[in-house]
C-alpha cells in the first residue's frame, strides 16, 4: 500500500481495523460454529472465499493516498469472516477424531497452517520481485490459495456434529443395541453445553484468557 501512495497512517488503520474487528468477532464466532447445524465445511468455504476477495481488493485501490473508505470496509470484512476459520477447523477436528486425538490433529493442522502460510510468503514475494513495480499483483497467490483450499473441502468429512460440539458419545458396545440407540437419541436431544457463566468463573479458563491477552 505504501508502494501506491498510502501514507503509513492510513496502513495502519486498515490493519488495526482487521485486528480490531478479528478481536470483538472471535467470542461470538465460536459460539455460533458450536452452536449451528449447518455444515460447517461450507461456512470454512465461504470464509475462505471473502477473506481472498477482501484481499484482491487492493487491485482496485488508485495511484495515491486514496481509496481510505474501500480498504477500511474489505479489512473489516476479512477481520469478520477470518474469525469463523479456526472454530470451523477446530469443531470439524474435533467432530472427525474425538477428543482423545484432538490435540495430536490439531497441532499437525496448525504445523502445516504455518507451512502453507510459509510458501504462500514465498510466491507472494517471487511474484511482487518478478512484476516490479505492479507488485500488488502478488495479492492473486492469496486468490489461489484459497482457491485450492476450497476445491479440497468435499474430501474434507464432516464427522459427528454433536461430538464437534464437545458431546462425548455414549459407549455403544451394550448388549441391547435398540436400547442403545435410543438412549443415543435422547441423549442428542437433550444435550445441553454448560452456561457461560460457569465456564468463565473456573479458575483455569481465567488462567488461560488472561494468558492469552497479554500475549497478545
Amino acid at each position: 500500500m505504501v508502494n501506491l501512495g498510502w501514507n503509513e497512517g492510513a496502513v495502519g488503520t486498515a490493519l488495526s481495523l482487521m485486528g480490531l474487528t478479528a478481536l470483538i468477532v472471535q467470542t461470538f464466532a465460536g459460539d455460533i460454529i458450536d452452536k449451528t447445524t449447518f455444515d460447517r465445511r461450507k461456512i470454512l468455504s465461504l470464509a475462505a472465499l471473502l477473506t481472498a476477495c477482501s484481499a484482491l481488493t487492493v487491485l482496485f485501490v488508485k495511484e495515491g493516498n486514496q481509496d481510505h473508505f474501500l480498504m477500511f470496509g474489505t479489512k473489516i470484512v476479512e477481520g469478520f469472516v477470518s474469525s469463523f476459520i479456526g472454530p470451523c477447523l477446530a469443531a470439524l477436528t474435533l467432530a472427525s477424531f474425538g477428543p482423545e486425538k484432538f490435540d495430536s490433529i490439531m497441532a499437525n493442522n496448525v504445523l502445516w497452517g504455518h507451512l502453507g502460510s510459509s510458501i504462500s510468503a514465498i510466491l507472494a514475494g517471487s511474484a511482487a520481485y518478478f512484476l516490479y513495480p505492479n507488485i500488488k499483483y502478488c495479492f492473486l497467490v492469496i486468490a489461489f490459495s484459497a482457491l485450492a483450499a476450497i476445491s479440497f473441502m468435499p474430501f474434507l468429512p464432516q464427522g459427528d456434529p454433536l461430538m464437534g460440539r464437545g458431546f462425548h458419545k455414549k459407549d455403544e458396545r451394550k448388549e441391547n443395541l435398540f436400547e442403545n440407540q435410543l438412549e443415543v437419541e435422547d441423549s442428542k436431544q437433550h444435550a445441553e453445553a454448560t452456561g457461560y457463566l460457569i465456564v468463565m468463573s473456573e479458575p483455569k479458563t481465567l488462567i488461560l484468557c488472561l494468558t492469552g491477552f497479554f500475549f497478545q
